[in-house]
Parts: C-alpha cells; structure tokens; sequence
C-alpha cells in the first residue's frame, strides 16, 4: 500500500460521494478535551504551540491518491494556497481546526514505564477529535483499529527496519510505549489522513476507563448486542448500569473466537453509544463542580501522556464546554473487514475518507473567473 499524504497548499481533486457514514467513538477523546475547559490563561501563546506542533507532524515529504487527482478543467480555475477541487467547487482548508489524536492503549504493565519496542502495546481505540472554532462545534472521527496501513517497523534495540503493510494499531507497539509510540502513530494517522494536521496527542491506559466510569456515578447503557457470555443480565437491549470494570469489558471486549467478520465493527458502536452517554454524565458533573475535571485527571494522570503543555490546554479554556456535541458528530470511516492470515483486517473506503476529510476540515468558496489551474 502506498502511503499518502496532502499538505494545505496542494492541487488537488477529489471525487466525493453520498453514501451516509457509520458513526463510531470512545470516551478517551472527550474526556481529554473536555478537560481543557477549567483552564482560562496563556491562549495566544497555546495556539501558537499547538500550531508548531502541527507543522512538525504534517510538513513531510508525504506523496499520495489526492495528488495524482489534479484535473483542467473546461472552466479553468486557479486554486490558491490550502484549496482543493471537488467535482466543480473549490474547497479552502479550515486553518483555525484543532485537531488532536486520542488513543486507548491497550499494555498489561500500564504506560508509566518505557518498553521494548515491538513489545509496547497497542491503541485499541484510535479517535482524532476536531475542534471546529467557526462552527463551535466538537467532531469525533473513530479509526478502526484493524484498518490497514502503511507502519515503521523497528527491532528491540530501537533500529528502523523499514515500513510493512499491518494494521494499524500495531504501531504504537513499536515505540517505546510512552512519547516515541505517540509521535509514530501520530505520523501514521496523519498519512492516513493524506497529511491533514494533528495539533496534539493524548494517550490513556485503558484499565483507568473503572476510574473514569466510576468518577461520574457510572454509566447507563442499553446493551447492543448479545453479552451474556460475559454478564448474566447483559442481553440484547437491556438496560443497565455500568460500574467499575464492567465499563472496560462492555466497551473493549468483542468475540475474537466468533468466526463471524466485523467483531470490532460492533464494538465500536458500543464505544459509541458509551462516549455519548459518559458526556451526558460528565458535563452535569461539571455543571455542579467546574473544578471536576481537574481532579478527575488526578485520578489518572500516572496513566496518561500527552504532548499538551499547560499554556496549550490554557488556549483551549473557557469555550469547549459549550461546544456542540451529540451523535451526529461522531463518525467512523466506512470500510471491509477481511480475515487475514492470523487477525481480521479493515480496508477502509478510500471516497467515503476523502469526503469524511472534505466534510470535517473543509469550507466551500466561491470560484474565480478567466483563471486557470495549475499543474
């Protein structure tokens, strides 16, 4: 698989389509966002950092699908810098988004301590959040864990072997399980992304999701699917209320034995329906107590690394709060699941990520006259 890539600034084209996306997400993501809302200093100089920060991960040589899809038109039109030509109409990149990946590592010894690579673990759950500041609003975009990618691939020692198609969890195993795990899959997220910028990172110990849970009173879900296998009373469309780890088991577990394709499809609609639920329960908490999240990152700081700085999560301050949020702002990338030789594996919809890449960062502009596009 070649790897792809796009810059603000390129020509390019790109064909969109109309089918409707599945919707998918983890509370990871918001929870770390919302965080950021009790900080209220240090915003001019936060953006700025973030913005460096995004540069650093997005100005690559990265080659793609996007580029070889320059077309003249009959009409010809002159695209300036950070625009794009969909079937007609010019595109500008939104260059106020905030984007930061969100990750659920999956490592029996926690992440507090370096590992050996290619023994660090997985992120489990992969979710980019995107913060709109023009339209005020949060958007979700869940990366299924199995999609297949391009990864670097590293020995013990940390020497760099080369690149391998695999999914793309695997990646954050090759780091060190801390900064280094972050910083690869934050380079293979953003190829994956043909290049869009990702202003800062966050991952979290997926066995802090009891704390996370638990701080909020619990969660109540109707179950999804059939889950008796791993609690009585989790039946198909039962209601219950989540506690400890019984939170982690509904939204980490799957039926890796069923022969059936799509396992993880599945589970990241409870991710889903558990990060809408959790929100709804966070931000009441917070309503009550706006110091909340502050000591609800206490719980798990041992647990979580992240590229943010004080003065970056100061920039993002007094707003997200009041952002809007709902399911509708949750997507997932459409794709196949296929059995590979040992694991599934998903190849995602190359148009439907192209339009989901149009949709999220994108706004339309009005097309110039008598110019012409270049080549």
């Amino acid at each position: 698989m070649a790897k792809r890539g796009y810059k603000p600034g390129k020509k390019v084209r790109i064909n969109g389509v109309t089918e409707k996306l599945i919707v998918a997400g983890l509370i990871l993501c918001l929870v770390v966002v919302l965080f950021f809302s009790t900080f209220m200093v240090l915003k001019s100089v936060g953006k700025s950092s973030l913005k460096k920060h995004a540069n650093e991960v997005a100005n690559q040589e990265l080659s793609g699908n996007l580029n070889d899809e320059i077309e003249t038109l009959n009409e010809p039109l002159e695209l300036e810098e950070g625009q794009i030509l969909v079937e007609g109409k010019v595109y500008e990149y939104n260059d106020d988004i905030m984007t930061f990946l969100c990750m659920g590592v999956d490592s029996r010894n926690g992440i507090e301590k370096e590992k050996t690579p290619g023994k660090a673990g997985q992120a489990d759950a992969l979710l980019m959040v995107v913060v709109n500041p023009r339209k005020e609003e949060i958007n979700v975009i869940a990366i299924n864990r199995d999609t297949m990618t391009d990864i670097e691939i590293y020995d013990t020692a940390g020497m760099y072997l080369g690149e391998e198609e695999g999914q793309i969890t695997l990646q954050y195993a090759y780091g060190n399980g801390r900064e280094k795990s972050c910083r690869l899959m934050e380079q293979a997220v953003s190829e994956l992304f043909y290049g869009i910028p990702i202003h800062g990172y966050g991952a979290l110990d997926m066995q802090s999701i009891a704390t996370l849970n638990d701080a909020v009173g619990g969660v109540e879900v109707t179950v999804l699917e059939d889950m008796t296998r791993h609690r009585w009373n989790w039946s198909e469309g039962a209601n219950v209320l989540l506690k400890g780890e019984e939170a982690l088991i509904y939204i980490r577990e799957r039926d890796s034995a069923s022969k059936e394709l799509g396992t993880n499809i599945k589970r990241v609609e409870r991710q889903k329906q558990y990060l809408n639920n959790y929100v709804f329960k966070l931000k009441d908490k917070m309503k009550q107590d706006i110091t909340f999240p502050i000591s609800l990152l206490n719980k798990v700081k041992k647990h979580l690394v992240t590229s943010l700085s004080v003065d970056e999560i100061a920039f993002m301050a007094d707003t997200l709060l009041g952002y809007d949020f709902s399911m509708e702002n949750i997507i997932s990338i459409p794709g196949e699941s296929k059995m590979g030789e040992k694991h599934e594996e998903f190849y995602i919809d190359d148009a439907a990520l192209k339009q989901i890449v149009i949709d999220v960062f994108y706004n339309q502009v009005e097309k110039k006259e008598n110019v012409t596009v270049a080549e």
